[in-house]
């Protein structure tokens, strides 16, 4: 009985070893035959760009240069002055949400922003929950009453408010427990475009341009680049230069583009790509692909790669088309999947259910292999420096260069390949849209004034007391500018 059983362990397992030797197999050849197929894709794209027309490139993660963003917008103006017609700025809404008292100020002071000192003519809407106003809580009712009626009368036509239910992650007792509630922007189907803004942020300037990305864009946002390294960046450039081998170089980019949008031409397959090595975890695009979703079968994910993404997409602001399709699909299918799990947000469920940069690489090359007219994009990045730059990027030194760079992979040289040197006085200057995030510093509202505030220059060589002093200046700039403006909220 004993032999037996050996016996029968022993073609057991020999079976065993036979499947599992005709998956790796499989799976061998079907990454073989695939790469052969994007490394075919890749060089027709590369070549064949200039004459292609409604046919686009699903092996890249495309960046918008902030040159670009403004190219379309002025040529959308030029095109309706031409015509005599004028945008219809009710279709546009800039949003934000509310679930806890102490934001109710911050959008007093950034949809006054938005609408006085920055002449937007967009909608500005306010998801706030009901229960600020519910009485018997926890919070000043009548405070939060009276912060609703002075955002109301900033333009009662302009600005619009909703009272939502909160959206909570059960035995979750973290500050961030409502913050699934930012997914209902995603709902908000009365507007065609939405550019959805954090409020603990300051706004430099309008944000208008961002409403006209090309029409196709369902979702942009910029990066998560304070995660990357000089390593991660070196690498960057690295492939860009010789394994896609094209230039590093932004400003041809820039350039071709200006001269696409004034000819009425498509844009985006001249677009700059993100770097893979950013989000991908090796050089194998098709191992990478097939490993990206469970559509590949189990049988061929014998490699687990754990390797985390270097960067996502941000949610402090995002652009986006509100989709009533796109919403259920969140709220049946993907809060199921992180309401109950420990440390996991909006931004993990946009991140890694909605926009997951290798998983859209996978559905786009897939719908392109079947039907290659069919597959249209509708993701872009952001440039950070404009639209997403953190306060702690000012005072660490290590971040300063990659602010400068902010299409990543590419660097900002002239025509004669030299950089172009921009003090960071000038990259804060630009800057849009800056993002209070300041660790262990607290949010600006929490200090009564700046002698509260300590800036401590991070990063390597901060040795140099001037160039210490100017940095701190201008991190303080950024905090001095919310502290007066704050005084609207108490007047």
């Amino acid at each position: 009985m004993r032999i037996l059983s050996r016996r029968r362990m022993r073609n057991i397992l020999g079976v065993l070893f036979v499947i599992i030797t005709v998956a790796i197999a499989i799976r061998c050849i079907v990454q073989f035959q695939m790469n052969k197929e994007i490394n075919y894709y890749r060089k027709y794209f590369r070549t064949q760009k200039d004459k292609l027309i409604g046919i686009y490139n699903p092996l890249e993660i495309k960046q918008i240069p902030e040159e670009t963003i403004d190219s379309l917008y002025n040529k959308r103006i030029m095109d309706l002055q031409g015509t005599g017609e004028t945008i219809d700025w009710s279709k546009f809404a800039y949003v934000n949400y509310v679930t806890d008292a102490t934001y109710l100020c911050n959008t007093l002071i950034m949809f006054d922003d938005l609408r006085n000192k920055y002449g937007t003519k967009a909608k500005l809407v306010l998801l706030v929950s009901k229960d600020l106003l519910e009485e018997g809580g926890f919070d000043d009712v009548e405070r939060n009453r009276a912060l609703l009626d002075k955002i109301k009368l900033l333009d009662e036509n302009q600005v619009v408010v909703k009272l939502v239910d909160n959206i909570i992650k059960p035995k979750d007792f973290t500050p961030w427990n409502q913050s699934l509630t930012k997914l209902l922007v995603f709902n908000e189907t009365d507007y065609e475009r939405i550019i959805y803004l954090d409020n603990d942020a300051l706004i430099k300037n309008n944000l208008d341009e961002l409403f006209f990305l090309p029409a196709y864009i369902n979702f942009a946002a910029p990066l998560t680049y304070w995660f990357l390294s000089d390593h991660d960046m070196t690498k960057a450039y690295k492939e860009i230069k010789h394994e896609n081998k094209v230039s590093t170089s932004l400003l041809p980019y820039v350039k071709k583009l200006e001269a696409r949008i004034r000819n009425n031409k498509m844009i985006y397959n001249h677009l700059p790509s993100l770097p893979n090595s950013l989000f991908m975890g090796s050089n194998n695009v098709a191992q990478e692909i097939l490993d990206s979703t469970s559509s590949a079968s189990p049988l061929f994910n014998f490699r687990s790669n754990k390797k985390v993404s270097k960067v996502k997409f941000a949610s402090n602001l995002m652009v986006i088309k509100p989709s009533a399709e796109l919403f259920d699909k969140i709220v049946t299918e993907l809060l199921p999947l992180v309401i109950d799990e420990k440390e996991k947000y909006d931004m993990d469920l946009i991140n890694e259910e909605l926009y997951n940069l290798k998983k859209l690489i996978y559905y786009q090359f897939d719908l392109f292999r079947r039907l290659k007219t069919k597959f249209v994009p509708d993701v872009l990045v952001l440039p950070f420096a404009r639209y997403g730059l953190l306060s702690g990027s000012i005072r660490n030194k290590d971040q300063h260069n990659i602010i400068v760079n902010d299409i990543l992979g590419y660097k900002r040289l002239d025509q004669t390949g030299a950089a172009i040197e921009k003090e960071l006085r000038h990259s804060v200057q630009d800057a849009k849209y800056v993002h209070f995030s300041d660790y262990p510093i607290g949010k600006p509202w929490n200090y009564q004034s700046m002698d509260e505030l300590e800036c401590k220059v991070t990063g390597k060589h901060t040795k140099n007391a001037e160039e210490n002093t100017q940095i701190c200046q201008l991190w303080h700039s950024i905090y001095e500018t919310y502290m007066v403006e704050h005084n609207i909220c108490v007047a």
